[in-house]
């Protein structure tokens, strides 16, 4: 199911800035304490099927049409009707960039994303899963990059686990100090972390300049 659907500006990661339609997949199969889309976690709480999101993708497409679309959550990957949204936007020959906090990659959604050049991967592994990464991800090499929330959780040890290595080999780590509350914390600690991983530092766009 689906929780919501809007025009906006990609607020985070490598592709900061860019316009894009997002799609919110509903229900997660993480609870972060932090988490800013409480109302996607629950898997129970849509009444937005697909039918419906693509009346509304179609008529904000008459009026905007971006070449991001932005399919995130809740937890994307977790949701049956993932595949089905991700080959619509597909045939429409869009750049999708899929929001995912690495924990699952079944087979089908994996031979898709391999199967399709304009792909885009966010993985944003999180502490209560200590960080887990789900393998498949790692036979992506380009057109992805590591997203971590740097917190009180977040050290150093983490960030020198093997698996984060191809990341910042390839400079494709981004840390994001936390959001919340109005304000951005840990962004000290972001930059010493950056310094030492040579990583980027970048903050919640949308939050910082008051969009959704």
């Amino acid at each position: 199911m689906i929780n919501e659907v809007f025009y906006s500006l990609q607020g985070e990661g490598l592709l900061v800035g860019t316009p894009a339609l997002f799609i919110r997949f509903q229900g997660c199969n993480l609870r972060c304490i932090w988490c800013d889309e409480k109302k996607a976690l629950d898997f129970n709480k849509s009444s937005k099927t697909l039918k419906d999101v693509l009346y509304e993708v179609k008529d904000i497409l008459q009026y905007k049409n971006p070449n991001l679309i932005v399919l995130t959550g809740g937890e994307p990957l977790a949701n049956d009707i993932f595949l089905e949204a991700f080959l619509f936007f597909a045939n429409m020959g869009k750049t999708i960039q899929i929001e995912t906090n690495a924990t699952i990659l079944p087979e089908t959604i994996y031979d898709a994303l391999k199967g399709y050049e304009k792909s885009y991967i966010t993985l944003s592994p999180k502490y209560v899963c200590n960080y887990f990464i789900e393998e498949k991800f790692f036979d992506f090499n380009k057109n992805i990059e590591l997203k971590i929330v740097v917190d009180k959780h977040l050290t150093e040890d983490v960030l020198r686990r093997d698996y984060m290595k191809p990341f910042i080999e390839r400079n494709q780590l981004i840390l994001q100090p936390l959001s919340e509350d109005g304000c951005v914390k840990f962004l000290d600690k972001a930059m010493m972390l950056a310094e030492m991983f040579n990583a980027r530092v970048i903050p919640q766009m949308h939050k910082l300049i008051g969009v959704k």
